[in-house]
């Protein structure tokens, strides 16, 4: 947790070239490196970082969840990137466009991802599902 919160930290502060965007996947089985977590939210897109250890019970009908959404709201674009994987260190947050961690571990279920990925602070880009719903 502690080296999240650091890597969180050179997020924001460590100077990068906004001109050369990295291309990662939206879905990754692994911990993203620093240059990729950078050019994901200079592209304006949010990461889910969602790490487990072996003993996880429910672990892999989460990263499921997860995997199933990152294909739903990306229909045009990526709007959300999945980092995840097994782990030492336990991850379940959505850093948005700032860095910042919001934790996940009480969403259960694809529209609750859905409403927070809409809401305004998260990513600089909206998915066409968020459009859509405040046209509704």
């Amino acid at each position: 947790m502690l080296a999240s919160m650091a890597e969180v930290a050179l997020l924001r502060t460590q100077p990068g070239d906004s001109t050369t965007q990295v291309q990662v996947p939206t879905v990754v089985n692994r911990k993203l490196t620093l240059e990729e977590m950078r050019s994901v939210l200079m592209g304006g897109n949010a990461i889910i970082e969602y790490f487990h250890n072996e003993s996880c019970d429910n672990c892999t009908a989460r990263e499921a969840m997860y995997q199933d959404f990152i294909q739903t709201i990306n229909t045009d674009r990526s709007y959300v990137m999945l980092s995840y994987g097994v782990s030492n260190e336990t991850a379940d947050w959505l850093l948005d466009l700032t860095g910042t961690q919001i934790d996940l571990s009480n969403i259960s279920d694809a529209a609750g991802l859905k409403k927070l990925i809409c809401r305004g602070d998260v990513a600089t880009l909206k998915p066409n599902i968020c459009v859509l719903e405040e046209l509704e």
